[in-house]
């Protein structure tokens, strides 16, 4: 983009929005897609106004983000028409052309590059180029920080995102998207990673583009977002449209009734009363700069929830606990000794698993097979003399995928063709296939759908059974309060209440300790 036409490319994009305000500007129609010959897309149709958020739900593996990167360039449909700005798009398969039509996504997964600062990955593949052809570093840092002060944020735009907690990079990404200019922005589980306060900037903005006539297609397992800030809701099931309708027509029960594909809705199992020892404790552990002084402990039988906002220090309990971070301070007691974990291969020789809040980053190899992503986590008991038992591995594999309910073609497909959830049930089974003594979930249902929520929850319910030791950490106060027995709560890197389930009017009080209020 040459910097001196940045001003009137600006303000014809903004005439372009305005001039289709309430507008159809976007249509796809009898799309279909498959992968391995399992049908993923059946004529599916989706229709998008100027200025509205048109929320896209459904189950895992029903369809929603791959709909959208058909959308969006990544993948080709096997058949099928899209209609943008009143005009057949051609279907290339490239997130370029998408981009340059005006089409933009930020993904479930975050897509930064981590060695590049925060600058060049808002700026990454639409570099503003003076007419030498040099990059106009002061053009992209004004344009950056107007952009950001659209989102409501202030980044360092030199430091590397890598370095960024997740819930930056998660802005980065927002901010790379709305820097291109796009009439149509998919946002997928926007607010997975994002603070309370960090989300309300988010739909703040998204009020602000509504006005400009930007319209969003919102991908959320959040109901209460849905009703929060949409216009109209699609949902899918097993790759088919179910209805489209207006918010207003749509009710809680008809939503989850859609989404299971029964009146059956009821998520929490119930919960294991027969409370036993003490099987794990921390005793006054710190990590300077991360948490300070805290003590929790853990008793056979029960699952013990953290909860508070992101940055309170729950994340890095659990990954001092699984030899991530090191304390400088305290110690664990696991099972009657005190617990010496120098790296997270000794956790996992001693039975310590754990379930990363950041899927991509920390979960998965995305471009391997489930059945090695699979057993990865497991080669202390797969491997024998002469190398992997490959029978026994396929075996546990298989049983982890049906246990699991895991939709895909097979144990051989790539872990990065499944959808957000169905990955997340990889991750699970993992660690499920270790026979692990202490499980430590950060966000286990993250992107996971209603349906699928109650399998989790019921799986989990049945470690405890099994004399397995579960902390759950979870963003979400009803989570947390249906599936534990105790729950802790953090702020700003200190414990600053616990509270067991029974307790009256429990979610409030958990607010109000969270948000120091």
């Amino acid at each position: 983009m040459d910097s001196g036409k940045t001003m009137s490319h600006d303000m014809k994009k903004e005439e372009k929005r305005l001039a289709k305000l309430g507008e159809t500007i976007l249509r796809m129609e009898h799309i279909d897609k498959g992968f391995g010959g399992a049908p993923v897309l059946q004529d599916v149709h989706f229709d998008l106004k100027a200025g509205e958020v048109h929320a896209l739900m459904g189950a895992n593996g029903a369809g929603k983000s791959t709909l959208m990167k058909v959308l969006c360039g990544v993948y080709l449909p096997d058949k099928g028409t899209i209609e943008h700005n009143g005009r057949v798009v051609p279907l290339k398969g490239t997130v370029a052309d998408a981009q340059a039509d005006g089409i933009a996504m930020v993904f479930q997964e975050l897509n930064i590059l981590p060695h590049l600062s925060v600058l060049e990955n808002i700026f990454i593949a639409n570099e503003i180029v003076k007419k030498s052809g040099i990059y106009d570093w002061k053009a992209m840092r004004k344009r950056a920080k107007e952009v950001m002060a659209e989102v409501g944020i202030d980044l360092d735009l030199d430091v590397r995102a890598g370095e960024l907690p997740v819930a930056m990079q998660q802005m980065v990404e927002i901010t790379r998207a709305l820097n291109l200019e796009s009439n149509v922005l998919v946002l997928d589980e926007p607010t997975s990673s994002l603070t309370m306060q960090e989300t309300e900037q988010l739909f703040d903005l998204i009020a602000r583009l509504r006005k400009r006539g930007v319209g969003m297609i919102y991908i959320t397992h959040r109901m209460s977002e849905v009703y929060q800030i949409s216009d109209r809701i699609t949902l899918l099931r097993d790759g088919k449209n179910v209805f489209t309708d207006e918010i207003a027509n749509v009710t809680n029960q008809r939503l989850l009734e859609g989404i299971v594909g029964s009146k059956q809705t009821n998520q929490f199992p119930e919960k294991n009363r027969e409370i036993g020892d003490v099987i794990f404790e921390a005793k006054n552990v710190t990590v300077p700069g991360l948490y300070e002084d805290v003590s929790f402990h853990l008793r056979k039988g029960e699952i013990l929830g953290f909860a508070g906002l992101a940055g309170a220090g729950r994340t890095e309990i659990a990954k001092t606990i699984f030899g991530v971070y090191h304390q400088t301070n305290g110690e664990f007691i696991y099972n009657g000794k005190v617990l010496k974990v120098h790296s997270p291969v000794d956790a996992v020789r001693q039975g310590i698993g754990y379930v990363s809040e950041d899927r991509k980053a920390e979960g998965i190899l995305a471009v391997r097979p489930i059945r090695e992503n699979m057993s990865v986590a497991n080669m202390h008991h797969l491997t024998g003399k002469i190398g992997i038992k490959k029978a026994q591995e396929k075996k546990e594999t298989q049983e982890e995928i049906d246990g699991l309910k895991i939709k895909c073609a097979g144990m051989e497909q790539t872990i990065e063709r499944l959808s957000g959830g169905n990955q997340q049930k990889v991750c699970l089974g993992k660690w499920l296939m270790s026979k692990p003594k202490l499980l430590l979930l950060d966000e286990p249902t993250r992107g996971v759908d209603v349906g699928a929520r109650a399998d989790f929850y019921r799986i989990i319910q049945n470690l405890v059974k099994e004399d397995i030791g579960v902390i759950v950490i979870s963003s979400e106060e009803d989570e947390l309060i249906g599936l534990c027995n105790r729950i802790i709560v953090m702020r700003e890197g200190k414990k600053v209440g616990e509270f067991d389930d029974t307790e009256t009017d429990l979610k409030q009080k958990m607010l109000k300790l969270m948000l120091d209020i």
